[in-house]
């Protein structure tokens, strides 16, 4: 009896926030169970303490003298202005706090809201909303930031409510990355990116000349030129809108997820040159670490655990056996 009034209280109009209303109408009330694997709230943990690493290095990295000189050139201040140090003062506190409540798994869903808050107030002082030029290829790195803040508070539910088809907020989470991938897509469509696909290989080549990763970089635009750099292109422009559409819809995430993992990590590794140079401590704008496919690998992780590709080998094993 008491389970059926709670129910009936569950169900009932206004039980649910605003903001959890307006999901469901728009489509996203939860996950498909017939489509997720079999997760629970312990299945993210070790991503949780990652991210928080990353954050820790980010408030570390905010407080260099490189950093404040970008900083700098972002808002037109001088160097030597008082409000600009102020500025990566408190910033690099507010992730420090943030990440400190991540990594002791206290206080994560309100202090995930103040993430959120900071990375958008990153992207658009700092980054002056992704601040798109002609070689762009992505709408800044604060907003996968942001994507992954989501998926933390839609994990933190599962405690409570351990139904992924009752978390709005990890759907929230799917799509929001999802349209990420597409802006990239439609940015990778543009004339320069097509026309200009092996500049950004060797640009980070010759960053990293004199390293293992310079000769690295030289194996993919050999195999580049070998196909031809616009087909080269134009199969990475299709293959992050599949993704992109993958995510949006929810299906095929069990294939598309790992080809999504993969293509950022070649970005990373080739385009993005590991995001270095980690030796002198450097992040180039707030709110940065290695790089947005970084940033979008570790998405990827909360993806394939939703998701865990493994259940197709297991599904075949079975049809096997």
């Amino acid at each position: 009896m008491k389970s059926a009034t709670q129910k009936s209280l569950n169900d009932a109009p206004g039980a649910k926030g605003y903001f959890r209303r307006t999901l469901a109408a728009l489509g996203m009330a939860g996950e498909d169970r017939t489509r997720t694997s079999s997760v629970s709230y312990a299945s993210f943990n070790w991503i949780r303490i990652v991210f928080g690493i990353v954050l820790i290095y980010d408030s570390w990295t905010s407080l260099s003298w490189q950093h404040k000189v970008a900083s700098a050139q972002a808002l037109g201040l001088p160097t030597s202005s008082p409000v600009l140090h102020l500025l990566v003062i408190i910033l690099a506190f507010v992730e420090l706090a943030v990440a400190l409540s991540i990594l002791s798994n206290r206080g994560v869903i309100p202090m995930s809201w103040v993430g959120i808050g900071y990375a958008a107030f990153v992207w658009i002082v700092f980054q002056h909303g992704g601040d798109f030029g002609q070689d762009g290829t992505d709408p800044g790195v604060a907003l996968p930031y942001i994507v992954m803040f989501l998926f933390l508070i839609g994990v933190e539910r599962l405690r409570t409510v351990p139904d992924v088809s009752n978390n709005e907020l990890l759907t929230l989470a799917r799509n929001g990355f999802g349209l990420l991938w597409g802006y990239d897509a439609l940015l990778k469509f543009q004339p320069y990116f097509l026309n200009h696909f092996t500049d950004f290989l060797t640009s980070a080549q010759t960053d990293m000349q004199g390293t293992w990763t310079a000769s690295y970089d030289q194996l993919f635009l050999v195999v580049t030129n070998a196909m031809g750099p616009h087909l080269v292109a134009v199969l990475v422009a299709l293959t992050e809108a599949l993704v992109a559409a993958s995510l949006i819809s929810g299906r095929g995430l069990r294939i598309m997820a790992p080809i999504g993992f993969l293509l950022s990590f070649a970005i990373w590794s080739t385009a993005e040159t590991w995001g270095g140079p980690y030796s002198l401590g450097v992040s180039a704008e707030a709110a940065q670490l290695f790089g947005a496919a970084t940033i979008y690998m570790m998405a990827f992780f909360y993806i394939m655990t939703l998701y865990n590709p493994l259940d197709l080998l297991r599904a075949r094993s079975r049809v096997l056996g």
